[in-house]
């Protein structure tokens, strides 16, 4: 996914890591948990969720590269599963990647796959390969502002949830899928194209 734009980028990671989205599991594994233990879990989740991002965006490449899987075909591959779980997320259904289990290990399916899951590395390692051989600070400060607002949520899940309500929740679950959608079509006609131009 090529974005042009420092803000059009953060927005397009917000729209596929979704924190929003994860608030209902977020409150279903801290259940009967105290304020304090929450926040420990909402920090962790979202600097683990973020490193995940950063490593992806600085080696990403590299180990496509090592598995001589080509940037365009993961991709495709990226925006399959983001359409997959913006297609859930539309129809209101479960999708196995928002799976969620009470055990002690919260962080893990908070973390990975539930926001830094295969759309969202394909788009670090996307936005890590256009500039080849340099590193732009605003994509790692774009990284590390969407690590903070992520836990920003995750803290405020609670007074979020009491805000919005079950009805509101459920508006912006749609929202945040359809925009899924559309990146995951435009990943995909952008992917394509590059490939169909290369042969």
């Amino acid at each position: 996914m090529k974005i042009s734009g420092d803000l059009t980028t953060l927005v397009a990671l917000f729209a596929i890591v979704s924190p929003i989205t994860s608030i209902p599991v977020f409150l279903a594994l801290t259940e009967g948990r105290s304020a304090r233990q929450r926040r420990v879990t909402a920090m962790q989740t979202a600097a683990i969720a973020g490193a995940t991002l950063l490593i992806a965006y600085f080696v990403g490449d590299v180990i496509l590269r090592l598995l001589s899987i080509q940037l365009e075909a993961f991709r495709v591959a990226g925006a399959l599963v983001i359409g997959s779980i913006g297609w859930s997320m539309v129809m209101g259904k479960k999708n196995s990647i928002f799976e969620a289990h009470n055990s002690g290990a919260m962080v893990v399916p908070l973390a990975i796959p539930l926001m830094a899951g295969p759309g969202a590395i394909a788009t670090v390692i996307a936005i890590g390969n256009t500039d080849k051989g340099s590193v732009r600070i605003a994509d790692l400060v774009i990284i590390l502002v969407l690590a903070a607002l992520t836990g920003v949520l995750l803290i405020a899940a609670a007074p979020i949830e009491r805000g919005l309500g079950i009805q509101g929740l459920t508006i912006l679950t749609r929202i945040f899928g359809l925009l899924l959608l559309s990146i995951a079509v435009s990943t995909m006609m952008s992917a394509l194209t590059v490939y169909l131009h290369s042969r």
